[in-house]
């Protein structure tokens, strides 16, 4: 059994970015967040299936920004 916490968030963001000091890493159509409580990573699977392994906010520098989903 995994302690990951998954967060789902199809729908309500566009993309979001890790910003590493001026190093960009962009995530498009993320669809969810899981995370362990106190880890150094978390995982964001995008429309794809694509898993990709970020570090946590704060970790290396790291800054993470979004844009929130268009609202017609």
């Amino acid at each position: 059994m995994s302690d990951l916490k998954t967060i789902k968030i199809a729908g309500v963001e566009q993309w979001r970015e890790y910003d590493f000091g001026g190093r960009t890493y962009r995530i498009d159509q993320p669809a969810e967040v899981a995370f362990r409580e106190g880890g150094q990573t978390h995982r964001v699977t995008d429309a794809d299936g694509i898993v990709h392994c970020v570090p946590a906010p704060g970790v290396n520098g790291c800054v993470v920004r979004w844009m929130g989903a268009v609202i017609a």
